[in-house]
């Protein structure tokens, strides 16, 4: 049976592609059976040769796959230079972005790839564009924002962000950024004698990161033999798990396995679980690599999994489930106490109850401080961002105030406090106005009488309001 152009651009060589075309020459821009052009497919393959050839062939250098992605995207995640190099001289656009607004330069901004970067740079990328996305994403996981916002694209137009949905790999260096942050942060000093398992627990985020970033099905793990044998010698280990469009952790170490799922599994053992394993000889290098690097279906991970291990369930981490959809997220920064749960148990031998206390207490103060420094980074961008750019940090900053500060209570109003001065400006007053108009002069429903008592304990006048629409 003949190969495709796919297979062949995969697993041969530039000649092969090149007679390839040569037969069928209608297939240089067409999508493969993976929904792929053949240049983004020798882009993924990591192939600079084919895709060279592709570009002098007169492949579409800016044609993008099903979601979006061009072959420049591809590269740079690749963090290949010379392909991403040879792609720019032909035209690339490097402010390309995906459904959704990914563009091109957040991943190496994540990954702090900076001679990528650079070259990004120096063909017009714009850092703004890709912070945007980026901080836009993160204020949405930190306060389970529902909805999307748009954010300002250099090529002058508004571009659509859901707040919902994250990198996994991402998710653990942006947490462990925060851990470390917060380590050292004066406000953190009450539980300084649990930096050293805080510590701990960066370390394995850190594993973890490095674990997730071989997730990718044309990647041979086996290149990476010796560097991932010691990676899952790590103890306790932290496993990153993606399968069927979720994400979740597990933690494994000696003789106990924890699961945190957020989603609807938790319905039957609840959101993290702590199990007894009845086998643990057979939690072995293969079975841990097949975990990370083979794609998983629901019921293997959600059943066959608890009777291939022999699972007992022996005790829960009290925390709520997930909001929305943001599952990376959720359940990487719930691995924070279960992490924390599991070595105090274990390692110091307090019991199962104390030592989820003290963890999810240390674990709620986190979450909060991140909250605020997460609003107050956002209100400086606000400040120094162009007007195009302000109306989207608004936008953002008005979700916020409506979806989080609505309770009444004391930490809500004083972040409705940090908020309404930028709303009440008066370039920016429509947003709150329009909010006013909807759900307190429009529907009149719970959501209306929260907002307008919210004003009137931040002191906001909202008669003046109306009559200045």
């Amino acid at each position: 049976m003949k190969k495709t152009l796919a297979q062949t651009i995969i697993y041969d060589d530039k000649d092969a592609v090149i007679a390839y075309l040569a037969e069928e020459p209608s297939l240089l821009n067409d999508y493969d059976e993976f929904g792929y052009t053949p240049l983004i497919e020798s882009a993924i393959a990591n192939k600079i040769e084919i895709g060279t050839a592709l570009l002098e062939a007169g492949a579409d250098v800016k044609g993008k796959d099903l979601t979006g992605r061009t072959a420049l995207h591809w590269v740079v995640d690749n963090n290949n230079i010379p392909f991403a190099r040879a792609l720019l001289e032909h035209g690339a656009d490097p402010n390309a972005y995906a459904i959704g607004g990914l563009s091109v330069l957040v991943m190496p901004t994540l990954r702090q790839q900076q001679p990528i970067k650079e070259l990004l740079f120096q063909y017009g990328a714009s850092l703004s564009f890709a912070q945007d996305f980026i901080h836009a994403k993160l204020l949405g996981h930190r306060f389970e924002l529902q909805g999307s916002v748009d954010i300002y694209s250099p090529e002058d137009r508004f571009v659509e962000l859901e707040y919902e949905g994250f990198f996994l790999e991402f998710t653990m260096g942006l947490v462990r950024d925060s851990m470390e942050r917060f380590i050292y942060n004066f406000g953190a000093k009450r539980y300084r004698q649990q930096f050293d398992l805080l510590k701990h627990y960066s370390m394995a985020l850190r594993t973890a990161a490095q674990l997730a970033r071989y997730q990718h099905y044309l990647f041979d793990i086996n290149t990476v033999r010796n560097t991932l044998r010691k990676l899952l010698q790590f103890k306790p280990l932290l496993l990153p798990i993606g399968y069927e469009g979720h994400a979740i952790s597990f933690i494994y170490y000696k003789d106990y396995w924890i699961k945190c799922d957020r989603g609807e599994a938790r319905k039957r053992h609840g959101s993290i679980v702590l199990y007894s394993i009845e086998y643990p000889e057979r939690v072995n290098e293969d079975f841990l690599k097949h975990l990370l690097y083979t794609p998983l279906n629901r019921h293997f991970v959600e059943e066959e999994l608890e009777i291939y291990l022999g699972l007992t369930p022996i005790a829960q981490l009290p925390i709520q489930g997930q909001v929305i959809g943001n599952c990376s997220w959720a359940n990487i920064e719930a691995s924070m106490p279960a992490y924390l749960w599991l070595l105090s148990h274990v390692q110091d031998n307090i019991d199962l109850d104390t030592a989820a206390a003290n963890r999810l207490e240390i674990f709620e103060f986190w979450r909060l401080w991140d909250q605020d420094r997460a609003l107050e980074e956002c209100i400086a961008r606000f400040k120094h961002a162009n007007p195009p750019r302000r109306v989207s940090i608004i936008t953002l900053l008005a979700d916020i105030l409506f979806q989080t500060c609505l309770t009444g209570e004391k930490l809500a109003i004083e972040r409705a406090e940090k908020i309404l001065p930028l709303l009440l400006h008066p370039e920016y007053r429509y947003v709150l106005t329009a909010y006013i108009e909807t759900y307190i002069d429009g529907l009149g429903d719970e959501r209306g009488k929260a907002l307008h008592h919210l004003l009137d304990l931040c002191g906001v006048d909202i008669k003046k309001l109306r009559e200045n629409r």
